[in-house]
């Protein structure tokens, strides 16, 4: 049970040389947003004992709840020193990389915290992020696949493996699993598009078209849905009723950071549709 204030004042007062009582503190403070009240409870309780890694760790805590990151990543370290099997600090030091875009840390820093507790499925879940963001899909799958062994509830370990999934061409795993994801979060508009682009590319269109309307009828200007609505039509042979959602996703996406990417694709699709020969689109 968590001590008041005044609780720990009192334990302060009597066991004034307990860095224990002033990390408490300074926890109490950090629940309150109070951090840099935390920040010296942490130090007076380092001046008691240098090697309490626990106040290292909650320093680093607090020192990167105030974006002051290189000061975070330094007391982590600093309470690995003390304790190396803290892999609460490992993955905190994973996480700060996988952030910041720098994968190769994050990797070597999530297979530490792996390796003391291979039961922690949130640290297979970024490790497995981590693998995807530096390209190795076939890692990222098999830490996707771990964390939902460990906790089979979590929707975005299903997410984070359909994605890897698509990726590698497997769409039928991609389906399962943003299907679970949609079992667990129904209004999730953008696992129900990428649900639905996995059932485009293995040919349920009519399956597809019906999903999609889900999507759109909650959010009608939603331009990955239209986007995905058009390839749809286009399949089932309704191609003017697929060029006038692609002539809107265009419409709705210029000039818009956030859909920068879709605009291009979209665009280049067009273009690359007019400059086809009759008959291009047909196989033997």
């Amino acid at each position: 049970m968590e001590k008041t204030l005044e609780q720990l004042t009192e334990l302060i007062k009597g066991e004034p040389q307990n860095p224990e009582n002033f990390k408490e503190l300074g926890n109490l403070y950090f629940r309150t947003t109070e951090y840099e009240k935390a920040i010296e409870q942490y130090q007076t309780a380092l001046k008691i004992d240098p090697t309490y890694y626990k106040a290292l760790y909650n320093l680093g805590n607090t020192y990167y709840k105030l974006d002051q990151h290189e000061r975070a990543v330094h007391y982590w370290h600093e309470a690995i020193k003390v304790k190396p099997d803290f892999d609460h600090a490992y993955f905190n030091i994973g996480y700060h990389h996988y952030q910041k875009q720098f994968y190769r840390e994050a990797i070597k820093a999530l297979n530490e915290a792996v390796r003391i507790n291979p039961d922690a499925a949130d640290t297979h879940h970024y490790l497995g992020l981590s693998h995807q963001a530096a390209g190795d899909l076939r890692s990222a799958i098999s830490e996707f696949k771990k964390a939902i062994e460990l906790n089979p509830n979590d929707p975005d370990y299903h997410y984070n493996l359909a994605n890897a999934s698509y990726d590698s061409n497997d769409f039928n795993v991609a389906a399962e699993e943003w299907a679970v994801t949609l079992s667990m979060r129904a209004n999730d508009s953008k696992a129900r598009n990428n649900y639905c682009d996995a059932l485009l590319q293995l040919g349920k269109y009519e399956e597809g078209l019906n999903e999609i309307e889900k999507v759109l009828s909650s959010d009608p200007d939603y331009p990955p849905a239209l986007c995905t609505k058009g390839e749809l039509l286009e399949k089932l042979g309704r191609a003017e009723e697929a060029k006038t959602l692609f002539e809107r996703v265009i419409e709705l996406t210029r000039g818009n950071e956030a859909w920068e990417l879709l605009n291009k694709y979209v665009v280049e699709r067009a273009l690359g549709k007019q400059g086809k020969n009759p008959g291009d689109d047909q196989h033997s």
